[in-house]
């Protein structure tokens, strides 16, 4: 072998070398095959790699070279050395002859004069036995490629010896791969088979980590495994080769023994066992027979034979019971010298059974304990010992079996008398019986799921009857309650939906036996309903209940709506501390859970920093306190929509449970963003972008996007988001999709395109007249830039508190750009200002603002003290004199300031003018009419996802902070709304009504006078009246229709929205033949917004319109930036502009 290992170590060198010699000599050292030979034959091919090297290197002409300290390998190799065999040793010894004549040569070569020609003689002795025996085809192989020196070793005979593989080592290979002990002896050198040694080595190195680390896993041993073995798929290497995959448990192990087994002899004989193990493993009981009748004696029958015994099949194949009694005992005993758990539990059924076929049922108990129920076969045999002694043991794995849901027939259970009544009802539950059980068993599976808080299964059974909700309307309402978050949105949907078909006819069934007034009587508290109080207060100590009333007082009309914490922790604790019945714990911790969340909904209506982060550990409280149900998941979904609320319990809640959905990604940006991962957030915000069906959400959450991606500076994806999505292009002003662009460019390293940007956003053309040489007039086109516009751009990051570069050096290098030639008038101003603000000097701010006033307008003015207020380089007292000087310039320019103008002085803390729509004087009455039923009249709460954002403006009108508008177009619409009962009934539809008080109490009329009310109640301010006002309002009609029809794919987008949610599209405006535009009272919102917008009215610092409507939501920023209003759709948006 060691002549082998010698040609490819050199046949390896050569390869590797690419013909170049003192790389050749370099690489052999590092081949597999050096490491396999003697140091005598590592002695032979160095010198005759290093002697060929040297005298090529002469040969050309180089001559020696010094080698550096940091040469190269080849040379560095030159300087080691590896000794041939002593001479005298190679002389007298006993090796091959072709062996000790090339190594002698080789001493002859390098040795030259010294060479005693005495030795000569022995040199003629060698070269006779070659000639007489032959060489070893390597020496030829040696002559070709060292012919100066081993050139004569070509002219002998090439005789080579066949080795066979050796019988005892294959007969070694009949073993389980998985017996780490057998495979390590297995690969103990020497091998008895003939491996290269790119084989050889790996194995060997492998053999010595395995005996290090002792027993290895097959994952450690795939990792371990050379390839170009497991390449080998034939004879004695493909043999083993097999079974270190085995052992690896590699994925083609048994495609590999099915191909070895075709082969004759020991190898296909092994092959065909190791088959036969694999297949019996895989479960192949058509094997079973064949594994069973091997003898005894040798690993891998021992194996087969075993794990046959543990895939015992049905009824034991017929055996006797003293033949399957053995085989457990083999299979024991086996297991306990591998140290191998094996699951007998296959031939303990089939002992099992056959003892109970014999009649002897108390010795089949002593086996039963151990054994699980698995299918049909073992729930039979598991029924023949119910009368036996080991009775509650069945009784019990009949539970668990039921409780796992496994895919058995239990219906053969149903009639079963030695089986209690509740695993009979957890069986029809299972089998979804409940359509053709009788109603006295789907009675009691009703009573049972009630009973025990089985709010799953309750639901799930409800569900089933199309007619549940008519037939169990309180059984449904608590189902409805109650049912987890986690469930299938098929089952929560249809809580949902039940919910309402159960408030119509409630009224006229009877409540059933097992449930209790009191738990009723909480289900009616947390749907809004009449609640018997008495029945809750019952089920509370006096702690408890003192806590109960005060909580109620805090939550009436002239209560604050604000519970204390400490009273709701009294209520826990005495609920916690009560007897009550499971349903009824699970409905009182619902109640605290609502009133929590009902003080966090009123913290974020008050919309302050303080409060909003006192809701939003409330809102981590409740959601970590107990899995959440799905109403009150609900809830805060709305809250995380509508105050944008940040939770990592709701965060980590729909990562385990509903990851890919809109929710997930919204809590996740929320949760990121509040943590100042922007770009995390930005890309949550797309995501659920794209999970998202509705229109307006879908671009509400873009938008968010948007922004997040300009505060993480990634302005790649901004400008691929804004180009994906048309609808955006309505939803943020011109001068933000500019702001992107810039930034993009510039942090491309386009400067000069960024600023080409901005120049061409503030070109203003004109035609002027000249004269040619011949006097002839002519026109041209003259390009100037407005400096007015560019120092808009250059405050424009930091009065939206955006991140101020790149974008602000490359409006500075436009400035800059246009001011040369010209009176440095903006830039002056800028640079004046800046320093002004370095040195924090008033008198200099005061002149920059006055100069800017002058120069630009009082506008700019204003907003260069703004500017200051907001660089944070001032204390208390220099903000106070700065907000002074402000005011004083604002008192004597406010008549000539539009609102429009005014929105981003924010330090001057004008209120806003609102502007309210419809939609949300519709929730204001729906409201009203609430309060006229007394429904909540016990403990009111705003929840499950209802609107609450008119109680805000309401609340922000009377603490003076707002003041509030109802056009003529939205009194008329809520009038009409109001004039029709059945329409005012479904806006209402999500509250416990009793129809019969419904109709006694709500009419035509009196709907139409609650609509006068809130009309009163939510108009505080009313425009100047004069002849020409109207004709003021609808002269800018005309530029609303261009407008509408500029963004008409987005309009189109949003008529099909409002379509496909049952409006009608009769209602749109037509425009250019299309009905794709807002309705003729929503244009007037509009246009009288508009006109305000341009209006100076005193003491008001922007113009907003309060709507959730898509029609002014959508295209919301474009409104603003083309006509001056602000559309507003919750607190958190409102809270922006109040102060």
């Amino acid at each position: 072998m060691t002549r082998q290992f010698l040609l490819e170590c050199l046949e390896e060198s050569e390869e590797r070398s690419h013909g170049n010699i003192g790389r050749r000599l370099a690489t052999a050292p590092t081949t597999e095959a050096w490491g396999m030979m003697g140091k005598e034959w590592q002695g032979l091919i160095f010198n005759l790699l290093k002697y060929d090297a040297e005298n090529n290197s002469a040969s050309s002409g180089k001559g020696k070279k010094r080698v550096g300290r940091r040469g190269g390998r080849g040379d560095r190799m030159m300087m080691q050395q590896w000794d041939l065999e002593d001479i005298q040793s190679l002389l007298t010894g006993e090796s091959d002859a072709d062996y000790r004549l090339a190594t002698l040569l080789m001493h002859k070569a390098m040795m030259g004069e010294d060479w005693d020609n005495n030795w000569n003689t022995i040199l003629n002795q060698l070269r006779s036995q070659c000639e007489s025996q032959g060489v070893h085809p390597v020496f030829h192989s040696l002559a070709s490629t060292f012919q100066p020196v081993l050139g004569e070793l070509g002219v002998y005979d090439s005789v080579e010896v066949e080795i066979d593989d050796d019988a005892d080592w294959l007969e070694s290979c009949r073993i389980d791969a998985s017996d780490c002990e057998l495979l390590t002896d297995l690969l103990k050198p020497p091998l008895g088979i003939q491996l290269k040694a790119t084989q050889l080595a790996p194995l060997k190195r492998l053999h010595d980590l395995m005996v290090r680390k002792g027993g290895v896993k097959p994952q450690w041993l795939s990792r371990h495994l050379d390839s170009r073995l497991l390449e080998e798929r034939k004879g004695s290497i493909g043999l083993l080769a097999a079974i270190l995959a085995s052992g690896a448990q590699l994925e083609d192990v048994k495609s590999r023994f099915e191909q070895l087994a075709i082969e004759e002899g020991i190898i296909g004989d092994i092959s065909a066992k190791q088959v036969l193990l694999i297949s019996i493993k895989e479960g192949n009981n058509s094997v079973w027979d064949e594994c069973i009748s091997l003898k005894q004696g040798n690993s891998l029958n021992d194996a087969c034979r075993a794990h046959a015994w543990a895939r015992t099949p049905e009824g034991g194949p017929g055996l006797s019971l003293k033949k399957l009694e053995k085989g457990l005992d083999e299979l024991n005993s086996w297991s306990e010298i591998r140290g191998i758990e094996m699951d007998a539990s296959e031939i303990k059924w089939a002992i099992v059974e056959s003892m109970a076929n014999d009649g002897e049922s108390e010795s089949a108990c002593e086996h039963f304990p151990s054994l699980n129920i698995n299918n049909n076969q073992q729930l039979r045999i598991a029924l023949s010992l119910l009368n036996s002694s080991c009775h509650e043991s069945v009784v019990a794995k009949l539970e668990k079996v039921i409780a796992n849901a496994s895919n058995l027939d239990f219906s053969i259970l149903l009639g079963h008398e030695a089986i209690p009544v509740n695993i009979r009802l957890s069986v029809s539950e299972l089998l979804d019986v409940s359509g053709s059980a009788d109603q006295d068993t789907e009675e009691m599976m009703l009573e049972l799921y009630t009973s025990t808080g089985d709010i799953k299964a309750l639901t799930g059974l409800l569900a089933a009857h199309p007619d549940s909700a008519q037939i169990n309307p309180h059984l449904t309402l608590v189902s409805a309650r109650l049912i987890g978050a986690e469930n299938d949105n098929d089952l929560l949907t249809w809580a949902r939906l039940a919910r309402r078909e159960a408030f119509l006819v409630l009224s006229d069934v009877e409540l059933p036996s097992f449930l209790s007034p009191a738990a009723f009587a909480l289900t009616s508290l947390l749907d809004g309903g009449i609640a018997d109080l008495e029945q809750v207060s019952s089920l509370l100590d006096s702690e408890g209940l003192q806590s109960f009333k005060q909580c109620r007082r805090a939550m009436m009309e002239d209560g604050d709506g604000l519970v204390p914490q400490p009273l709701l922790l009294k209520m826990e604790e005495s609920v916690s501390s009560s007897e009550m019945g499971k349903i009824e714990r699970m409905l009182f911790n619902q109640l605290i859970l609502n009133l929590k969340l009902n003080r966090a909904d009123s913290l974020l209506q008050i919309a302050e920093s303080d409060t909003h982060k006192e809701a939003e550990e409330i809102i981590e409280e409740v959601l970590t306190s107990a899995p959440p149900t799905y109403r009150l998941m609900r809830n805060v979904n709305a809250q995380v929509l509508e105050h944008g609320v940040a939770s990592g319990a709701l965060e980590r809640w729909y990562k385990n449970n509903n990851a890919h959905s809109m929710e997930a990604s919204i809590a996740t940006g929320r949760y990121a963003e509040k943590g100042g991962n922007r770009l995390e957030a930005a890309r949550s915000y797309q995501t659920a972008a794209t999970r998202c069906d509705n229109f307006e959400l879908r671009q509400k959450l873009n938008k968010e996007a948007l922004i997040s991606y300009a505060h993480a500076g990634n302005w790649p994806e901004a400008i691929e988001l804004l180009e994906s999505e048309s609808g955006l292009k309505a939803n943020i002003t011109d001068r933000f999709k500019l702001y992107l662009q810039v930034n993009d460019e510039a942090d491309r390293g386009n400067l000069e395109k960024a600023r080409s940007t901005i120049l061409a956003n503030v070109a203003e053309s004109t035609i002027i007249e000249k004269k040619n040489d011949e006097g002839e007039t002519y026109e041209v086109e003259q390009i100037t830039h407005s400096v007015e516009g560019l120092n808009l751009h250059l405050t424009y990051p930091s009065i939206h508190r955006l991140p101020e570069e790149p974008y602000r050096g490359r409006v500075l290098a436009a400035i800059n750009r246009v001011q040369k030639g010209r009176k440095r008038r903006g830039a002056d101003i800028e640079q004046v200002f800046q320093k002004a603000l370095n040195r924090k000097e008033f008198t200099e701010i005061f002149s920059v603002a006055n100069r800017a006033a002058d120069e630009m307008g009082p506008e700019h003015g204003l907003l260069i003290y703004e500017r200051a207020m907001n660089s944070s380089k001032f204390d208390v007292a220099g903000l106070k004199r700065l907000s002074e000087m402000q005011r004083t310039m604002y008192s004597r320019t406010e008549n000539v300031i539009p609102v429009r103008q005014r929105i981003h002085l924010n330090n001057l803390a004008l209120k806003p003018l609102v502007v309210v729509d419809t939609n949300l004087l519709v929730d204001a009455l729906a409201e009203r009419v609430l309060r006229e039923l007394e429904i909540e009249r016990e403990v009111p709460m705003h929840l499950d996802s209802r609107r609450e954002f008119h109680k805000t403006l309401l609340y922000r009108s009377q603490q003076g902070r707002i003041e509030m508008f109802i056009p003529a177009a939205t009194r008329n619409e809520l009038r009409n709304i109001a004039a029709i009962p059945g329409r005012m009934r479904k806006i209402c539809g999500d509250r416990l009504i009793d129809p019969k008080l419904w109709d006694e109490k709500i009419t035509e009329k009196s709907l139409v006078a609650l609509a006068d009310g809130v009309i009163t109640e939510y108009n505080s301010w009313n425009p100047e009246t004069g002849a020409n006002i109207n004709e003021l309002v609808q002269i800018r009609r005309p530029e609303f229709e261009t407008f509408f029809v500029d963004l008409k794919k987005v309009y189109s987008d949003i008529t099909d929205s409002k379509i496909s949610r049952g409006h009608s599209q009769a209602k749109r405006q037509e425009i250019e033949g299309e009905a794709l535009y807002p309705e003729a009272g929503d244009v007037d919102i509009m246009l009288f917004s508009a006109y305000l917008a341009d209006e100076s009215l005193e003491g008001f610092g922007s113009i907003l319109v309060a709507s959730r409507d898509s029609d002014f939501t959508v295209p919301a920023r474009a409104l603003q930036e083309r006509f001056g209003f602000v559309t507003v759709d919750n607190a958190q948006a409102l809270s922006r502009y109040t102060h």
